[in-house]
């Protein structure tokens, strides 16, 4: 009777011991976090949540990468979970790809119309090096937005956004949308800007040949393209 009160004690230590042993594996030891360059380790920590000594298993990696996808900057990730108690977040950022100056506050927006940040305070000691969207509302005209983000993608696609060039978006409704290419003035009004660009550069290089001074061009009309002298 005494052996086998021994043997069952001795189970419940070894299952004890057992439990331990893997509650320490089953623990976060490390955390790394994988290409943040805008965002800090902190800010990512604190929106998974996490911190050395919980535990590995929980909550999923599905929950740890939603709570990520909170984060307006991370526009995918990727949770790894090791045994050995490591716990590896890869992150990709998005991209700003202009600025929203609206109500004298600065927005930096992504190419799928996010607002990623308020830049207000760092826009006052950086130099402006991405295209401006001038008063469009990008919490409310969120229709204007996206006509202004859509020019943007294919301006950048075509090459138009450089250092040297200074871009102003503006326009109160897609139908009057306008650029400014280096102050020069053009209304492009909403999507085809394959089409309109191609008779943009045509009627441009003329305007160079003939050093024509202009005031605007308009190229919302699908068989003219009106060219505004300055007066």
């Amino acid at each position: 009777m005494g052996n086998k009160k021994f043997i069952a004690i001795a189970g419940v230590v070894v299952i004890l011991v057992a439990v331990i042993f893997f509650i320490k594996i089953l623990t976060i030891r490390n955390i790394v976090i994988v290409g943040n360059r805008n965002l800090t380790e902190l800010q990512i920590r604190k929106a998974i949540g996490l911190k050395e000594g919980n535990s590995i298993l929980y909550p999923p990696s599905k929950v740890i990468y939603e709570r990520l996808k909170k984060l307006a900057w991370i526009k995918e990730a990727v949770i790894r979970k090791d045994l050995n108690g490591t716990l590896t977040v890869y992150v990709k950022e998005s991209t700003a790809i202009a600025i929203a100056l609206f109500n004298d506050r600065a927005y930096l927006i992504d190419s799928d119309c996010q607002i990623l940040e308020d830049f207000t305070e760092k826009l006052n000691n950086t130099k402006i090096f991405l295209p401006i969207l001038k008063n469009i509302d990008p919490f409310k005209n969120r229709e204007m937005l996206h006509a202004a983000v859509e020019l943007v993608n294919f301006l950048n696609s075509k090459g138009y956004i450089k250092s040297e060039n200074e871009i102003v978006i503006n326009g109160s409704e897609p139908e009057n949308l306008s650029v400014y290419l280096n102050s020069f003035h053009i209304i492009v009004g909403k999507g085809d800007y394959e089409t309109k660009f191609a008779k943009y550069l045509i009627v441009n290089s003329e305007i160079q040949k003939r050093g024509l001074k202009v005031q605007y061009l308009d190229l919302r009309f699908p068989d003219r393209v009106i060219v505004k002298p300055v007066e």
